[in-house]
């Protein structure tokens, strides 16, 4: 009598055997797809981000722009502190730099010195740092 062959069964198959299968194409388009909108989203979160430091950079540079200015406008003789403007270009951002005196306001032999500093922060719209102080003639 011949020796019967025995034909592989599949669950002789080495894939089966460890107790795992393949991947299918169908989950690795979604898992790509999931990885997709996760790096969409966070490139997100990182360019707001970005913005918003951008944003608070120039309000950093406008706020010590306004005080240098205040400063040099009050080291003057009284006399000498009169209304005076400049522009600057800082990280390629332009800031326009006002300083305007009014004489004898609040009181006679006072001047009151307003400083200004502008600076866009859009094609429409522009931010700005003010500050306030009283001069007097000793």
């Amino acid at each position: 009598m011949a020796p019967i062959a025995h034909a592989k069964s599949r669950s002789d198959s080495p894939r089966d055997l460890s107790g795992q299968r393949g991947m299918t194409l169908v989950e690795i388009l979604i898992a790509t797809l999931i990885l997709g909108i996760v790096a969409i989203g966070m490139v997100e979160f990182f360019a707001r981000g970005r913005a918003g430091f951008d944003h608070e950079e120039r309000k950093r540079v406008g706020t010590l722009l306004v005080q240098e200015a205040l400063e040099r406008t009050v080291a003057r003789p009284y006399l000498q502190v009169v209304d005076w403007g400049e522009q600057r270009t800082i990280s390629s951002v332009d800031y326009a730099i006002s300083v305007t005196t009014q004489t004898d306001v609040p009181e006679q032999d006072m001047k009151t010195v307003l400083c200004t500093v502008a600076w866009d922060i859009s094609p429409t719209e522009q931010r700005a740092a003010q500050l306030t102080t009283f001069v007097f003639d000793n």
